[in-house]
C-alpha cells in the first residue's frame, strides 16, 4: 500500500505520536469492542474520516490532528474497519490520488484565469 508523502510525514510527527498516546490513555479499551460488549485493550488510533481523503494539505492536517476524528481501537477492530472500507486497496488509493490531482488542477486553473 502506498501512502502519500504528506500522510507519512504526519504519521511520523511528534504531534501525532502525542495525540495517539493521549487518545489511548483516555480510552484504554477498544471503543469498538466496548460498544459490542467485549473488553479488549486499545492499541492503535483510527481516523474516522481518513486523512488521505483530504483534498488539501490544510484539510489533511485538520483530519489528522482533530481529536474528534480519532477512535481508540484494538488491532483486530482496526484491521476489520479498513478491510470493510477497503481503504487500503489499490483501487481506493488510485481513486484518492485522482481526486487530489483533480482538485489541484482545478485550483491551478482558477489561479491562471484570475491572473
Amino acid at each position: 500500500m502506498a501512502h502519500s508523502k504528506l500522510y507519512v510525514q504526519l504519521m511520523n510527527s511528534r504531534e501525532w505520536r502525542e495525540l495517539r498516546t493521549q487518545v489511548i490513555r483516555e480510552h484504554p479499551l477498544c471503543q469498538q469492542c466496548e460498544a459490542e460488549g467485549r473488553v479488549t485493550a486499545s492499541r492503535c488510533v483510527h481516523h474516522v474520516i481518513p486523512v488521505e481523503s483530504a483534498t488539501s494539505e490544510a484539510e489533511a492536517y485538520r483530519l489528522c490532528f482533530a481529536r474528534s476524528n480519532c477512535k481508540a481501537l484494538c488491532y483486530q477492530c482496526h484491521a476489520d474497519i479498513h478491510k470493510a472500507e477497503r481503504s487500503h486497496s489499490k483501487q481506493k488509493i488510485q481513486e484518492r490520488t485522482k481526486q487530489r490531482l483533480s482538485t489541484w488542477a482545478d485550483r491551478l486553473e482558477k489561479k491562471m484565469t484570475n491572473n
